[in-house]
């Protein structure tokens, strides 16, 4: 019989999972009717058959209450040059986030981010808790393939260029 092993800690998860690239994104949606967003890399697909989609948003971030209230959000993902993008909706404070920037919603939909070139608007169809984040599933209704550039990648701490080669 193998022992129980201790549970990993928060610094070695992080370390250890930020050896998996993962793209870049920023979700959007409404926050007390204004629009709002957030960088975010745990993002994925989850089925073709209905087109679903998951995001998971830290437990502490505004957009957890107002997406269950408003059912709707968006994912911009962001192309190989959208670094300053991804650290505006990361760093910048949450108020200025979209001051001076191109960006558009679809009658009931989310927030669009121009800059994006490829945006996926979403209806919320179910969210778990999962540790200290909350798991949110949206149903694909909308998208928006402007561009073909390569995207962001988030891996060990940075941001990349995707490679082409």
């Amino acid at each position: 019989m193998s022992e129980i092993q201790p549970r990993v800690g928060p610094a070695e998860w992080k370390a250890a999972m930020g050896r998996f690239p993962s793209g870049v994104t920023v979700v959007t949606s409404w926050v007390e009717g204004a629009p709002f967003g957030s960088t975010i890399s745990a993002f994925s697909s989850v089925s073709l058959e209905p087109p679903l989609l998951l995001v998971c948003l830290a437990l502490g971030n505004p957009m957890c209450r107002s997406i269950a209230e408003c059912g709707v959000f968006g994912v911009n993902i962001l192309a190989e040059d959208g670094q300053a993008l991804a650290q505006r909706f990361a760093f910048t404070p949450e108020a200025e986030r979209f001051e001076a920037l191109d960006w558009r919603a679809q009658q009931g939909g989310a927030p669009q981010l121009d800059d994006a070139p490829v945006f996926i608007d979403c209806r919320l169809t179910q969210t778990f808790t999962a540790g200290d984040h909350l798991v949110l599933i949206g149903e694909g209704v909308r998208t928006d393939h402007r561009s073909e550039r390569p995207s962001l990648v988030y891996h060990s701490g940075r941001m990349h260029k995707f490679p082409t080669e």
